[in-house]
């Protein structure tokens, strides 16, 4: 009788990644989620909206991606970067960053994680529950920043 079974054995690990895997996630974190056009998911929180990505060219990019309700005017561009480029030197995540509209600037906040050889749904839950709560400390920074900022336009109120 042998000790060992060294004939071939199943993979084992975390499963393959790809978009569908995020629901049952954000179901069990009881978070109330939408689908879009491009079948990414994405919630919304007082202060900003989160989207819930697959990319890379084998799903093996696991990103998500916040965004700032208020919309600076474009003349605060210069303030926004100087705030920017402090909150990244200050904090590994969420990346943010801060780009030009036509009217206002958008303000986002980025984590992209490789997950090639598979991940797990702890591991899902704890990037999101992270994720919410540092894009959350991003923009109560902002906000506390830029007092004016209450006087900005706000995406995340309905249309009059």
């Amino acid at each position: 009788m042998t000790m060992f079974n060294w004939g071939p054995t199943e993979p084992s690990g975390p499963i393959p990644f790809n978009k569908e895997r995020w629901d049952a996630v954000l179901t069990s974190l009881e978070v109330n989620f939408a689908i879009d056009e491009d079948g990414d998911r994405f919630g919304d929180w007082e202060s900003m909206r989160l989207w819930f990505l697959v990319a890379g060219d084998k799903n093996d990019l696991m990103a998500m991606r916040s965004m700032w309700d208020i919309r600076p005017p474009i003349e605060a561009y210069d303030y926004m970067v100087e705030a920017i480029n402090s909150w990244n030197r200050d904090h590994f995540w969420p990346k943010a960053i801060v780009t030009r509209g036509e009217q206002h600037l958008g303000i986002f906040g980025d984590l992209v994680i490789d997950i090639e050889t598979g991940v797990t749904d702890d591991f899902l839950r704890q990037q999101v529950r992270c994720m919410i709560g540092m894009s959350d400390q991003l923009y109560t920074y902002l906000a506390e920043l830029f007092p004016e900022s209450k006087n900005w336009f706000d995406a995340g109120q309905p249309s009059e």
